[in-house]
């Protein structure tokens, strides 16, 4: 096959479904890919850089899990009046580790995500928040139980397509400055070019060889995936609902257990309830559009026996990007607030 080609659909659509799931940390992932689906490597490549280039493709890169590397992490929510919603937003936004915020169709309108490193603190960091934007609170509702992360768009189907598998606990680790160079180049996006670990490895001042040590070596712990991710709206996927039923503290471990198994469920978490917003189990529901999320929902709930939920739709996306970890803008936005 001429190099230059474009795969076949189905072909196509195999080389997406399949960096979804993950990207071999070898010298050359692209002929690896190729070797699993009977495809040549410089094939793979360059259909890689086509998606991206149409927009399909966001990146290729690690997928690091914070609370090994010393991060608390939260969903955020906010009441923020209509009126007051630009500033806030610019702040928010302005903060390098917040890397979802929406404006969603609830009393809580304004919801975000963040992580930031255990010495500094999530609470202490939403209330500077909260006075530089002039918001009365935010409310963190942090994870209490991880049932299900996992998103791979079919292109064919346009849905979400995956399985539950079983948590892992992931310990802390001691990471030094060395280490820090090769997480900070695994989280930056794979170069689309021949060798690519080796462009990354110049980043972090190693060999290509140890760096790919390194990623193995901390693949499913503090790294949690190296993998594709898709913009899936590119692909058909235009509406997202955040799911959340109310549930018997003693039932949370169960239902969340089940509410997992549906494959068309990306992310299923238990979070601890806030003011006004008793619910305490989360899922996130893609779909073409509003209506088949809804009836999604409403399928899952009675499913799980819950008369008491809600599907909270984005309305408004302010910002989406990949968290990255050990950012130098972030401790200086600390710095410059007074942090210590």
């Amino acid at each position: 096959m001429n190099a230059s080609a474009a795969l076949s659909d189905p072909d196509r659509n195999r080389l997406l479904r399949c960096v979804q799931a993950g990207v071999p940390l070898v010298e050359d992932p692209f002929a690896a890919l190729g070797a699993e689906l009977g495809l040549a490597g410089d094939s793979v490549l360059a259909e890689l850089r086509r998606v991206r280039e149409t927009g399909v493709l966001r990146e290729i890169s690690a997928v690091l899990e914070g609370s090994a590397l010393g991060y608390e992490s939260a969903l955020v929510a906010g009441e923020v009046p209509e009126d007051r919603l630009d500033r806030v937003v610019e702040v928010v936004n302005a903060h390098p580790t917040v890397t979802h915020n929406y404006l969603r169709n609830h009393r809580y309108n304004l919801w975000f995500t963040i992580a930031v490193p255990s010495q500094m603190g999530v609470g202490a960091t939403l209330a500077l928040l909260a006075r530089e934007s002039g918001v009365a609170a935010f409310h963190a509702l942090r994870r209490t139980a991880t049932f299900k992360i996992g998103v791979n768009f079919d292109p064919e189907t346009r849905s979400n397509r995956t399985t539950a598998a079983a948590p892992v606990h992931v310990e802390p680790i001691e990471v030094s400055e060395s280490d820090r160079g090769s997480f900070r180049a695994l989280q930056t996006p794979l170069p689309l070019e021949a060798r690519p670990f080796a462009v990354l490895a110049r980043t972090a001042d190693i060999e290509p060889a140890a760096l790919l040590a390194f990623a193995r070596r901390h693949l499913g712990g503090a790294i949690r995936r190296y993998v594709g991710t898709l913009r899936h709206r590119k692909l058909g996927v235009r509406e997202n609902g955040m799911a959340v039923f109310r549930v018997e503290d003693e039932r949370v471990a169960e239902l969340g257990a089940r509410l997992a198994q549906a494959p068309e469920v990306s992310h299923c978490y238990a979070r601890n309830a806030i003011p006004g917003f008793p619910y305490t189990l989360y899922a996130m529901l893609h779909g073409p559009d509003r209506g088949t999320c809804e009836q999604l929902a409403s399928r899952l709930a009675r499913q799980l026996g819950s008369t008491d939920y809600a599907v909270l739709f984005s309305v408004k996306e302010f910002k989406k990007v990949r968290l990255r970890y050990f950012l130098a803008e972030l401790d200086r936005w600390w710095a410059r607030r007074g942090g210590r």
